[in-house]
């Protein structure tokens, strides 16, 4: 591969790359927000206060009504709100199982696979030690450079 062409496919990549994340910020925040608007605060100030005070005065003037929120919406507004959260939470729930499920999936082509050809003994080994030490809770970086030593190591010594 040229140089030139190794720059020009890094550049597509991160491009890729910004702009996948770019979208997801924004599909998450339209996700949040599920179509409402936000009002300004400064919309209810120059309200007429007669008319809340008879609707907040409730049974004997002591305000047993609901609170009116800061949009005027009240409780609706707030029932709104938990329903919001709920698909946020779902979809990053399913972000994330799909991030989990590409991960696994380019893992167990590389790992597996050298081509078109099964991947030799030692990376096969050298990958159970990797994923051994991951299930043990050994840091990251430690788990991949224990894979690659044991993957050298039996190349070098011309085990398998």
């Amino acid at each position: 591969m040229s140089a030139v062409s190794f720059l020009i496919a890094l550049a597509g990549l991160s491009l890729g790359t910004y702009l996948m994340r770019f979208a997801g910020v924004k599909v998450g925040a339209a996700i949040a927000t599920k179509g409402r608007r936000r009002t300004p605060a400064t919309a209810s100030v120059g309200a007429d206060s007669s008319v809340g005070a008879d609707a907040s005065a409730g049974v004997g003037g002591r305000g047993a009504a609901a609170p009116a929120g800061v949009d005027g919406q009240g409780a609706a507004a707030s029932a709104g709100a938990g329903d919001s959260a709920d698909s946020t939470a779902r979809v990053t729930m399913w972000m994330d199982r799909a991030t989990v499920v590409l991960i696994g999936a380019v893992f167990a082509t590389t790992a597996v696979f050298d081509g078109t050809d099964i991947a030799d003994p030692a990376r096969l080994i050298g990958v159970g030690a990797g994923v051994l030490a991951s299930i043990l809770r050994v840091p990251m970086l430690l788990a991949v450079v224990i894979g690659m030593g044991v993957c050298a190591l039996i190349r070098t010594t011309g085990i398998l």
